[in-house]
């Protein structure tokens, strides 16, 4: 049974590598391409940070 689990793995593996080998080229590298306006990233973290402060002021409101 051992034998068998082991054989599944090393297809799986085989096949990932096989994948990866594939979508080596522009296709692998065009996602990280891309860059956000700076000023989205700030709104982005500006809104995030917002809301971590209520969260923060909500509960310490009801716990104390």
């Amino acid at each position: 049974m051992r034998d068998q689990d082991e054989a599944d793995t090393s297809k799986s593996t085989a096949e990932f590598r096989a994948f990866v080998n594939q979508r080596q080229g522009a296709d692998a590298t065009q996602a990280w391409a891309m860059n956000a306006p700076r000023n989205q990233v700030v709104k982005l973290v500006a809104i995030a940070v917002g809301v971590a402060a209520v969260i923060a002021i909500i509960a310490f409101l009801f716990i104390g």
